[in-house]
């Protein structure tokens, strides 16, 4: 298979181009750092993956609507975070079109990484056995709770800022279990842990590399959470790397969602791609007057 080598080819090469770009401070491109390294990280992962699995999962007609989705859905915790106040950016481009590209790209990166990483994890561990264990009218349950889980966070920042990365979980995977899609808890009850796991370490994974691409980067973020400014690892306190755990597990409970209307109910597919428009560009001037330090 020649594409898959030739992508993985050029995604070392991308790579090693955004660190000389940033060493060098070249303009603009010192400023997407960030970006090239996570392209280059989908880009690599999904053509080695493709020579296993003799098709792209994230490299292929569906790429746009993707990121486009992915876009939206990390701007729901911009918008969350207008509230908790738990990080800004830094060292942002002036140019708009350059630093609403970068919005863009970067954001579009969250759902492809971690899915295929979760792939990747999947296919080395394969599913893990578990005693099979069920919640009776698990979606009546667990939808109510993510949402109240949502309102506390809201209205009770400073102390419950950390629900804020457990709140989708039990909405998203009570709407799957619902409407007959992939579910974690449909896995537990048939006693299999294999996805649930690989999520979890997806998001650890894409987790420490945020942070360590983050760190050297121009444009970057820089946390300001309650109670633990000490013991950063890279820029984030070491007990905020938990997050990711819950974090990888509610981006593929969304990814499993979008993959059940998108064979299913490709109207409401396509109305998640245009909420996915309307909100990031709602949110990306939010993202500018509230989040960034100019």
């Amino acid at each position: 298979m020649l594409k898959p080598f030739s992508l993985l080819a050029f995604s070392i090469l991308l790579h090693l181009s955004g660190y000389y770009a940033l060493a060098k401070r070249i303009e603009p491109f010192q400023y997407l750092f960030y970006v090239t390294s996570w392209w280059s990280y989908i880009i690599f992962l999904d053509a080695a993956l493709a020579l296993k699995e003799k098709r792209f999962l994230v490299l292929n007609r569906h790429i746009v609507p993707l990121v486009i989705i992915s876009c939206g859905f990390w701007c729901l915790f911009e918008l969350i975070n207008i509230r908790l106040h738990n990080w800004h950016y830094i060292n942002l481009p002036v140019n708009e079109i350059l630093r609403y590209g970068g919005y863009l790209l970067s954001y579009g990166t969250v759902i492809p990484a971690i899915y295929l990483t979760k792939e990747l994890v999947y296919i080395l561990i394969g599913d893990i056995a578990v005693r099979p264990f069920g919640i009776g009218r698990y979606p009546a349950y667990a939808i109510p709770l993510g949402i109240a889980i949502l309102l506390l966070t809201l209205a009770f920042p400073r102390y419950l800022f950390a629900c804020a990365w457990i709140f989708a979980v039990p909405v998203t995977d009570g709407i799957n279990y619902a409407r007959g899609y992939r579910s974690f808890m449909k896995d537990l009850e048939r006693g299999l842990a294999g996805h649930l796991i690989s999520a979890v370490v997806a998001g650890l994974i894409c987790g420490i590399l945020w942070e360590m691409w983050n760190y050297p980067s121009v444009s970057k973020w820089i946390y300001s959470v309650p109670f633990l400014e000490k013991g950063k690892v890279f820029e984030m306190p070491l007990p905020g790397y938990l997050g990711f755990l819950a974090f990888g597990l509610e981006t593929i409970a969304f990814f499993n969602f979008l993959e059940g209307v998108r064979r299913d109910k490709r109207s409401i597919y396509v109305m998640t791609v245009i909420i996915a428009v309307l909100i990031s560009s709602l949110t990306f001037p939010l993202i500018d007057r509230f989040t960034v330090r100019w």
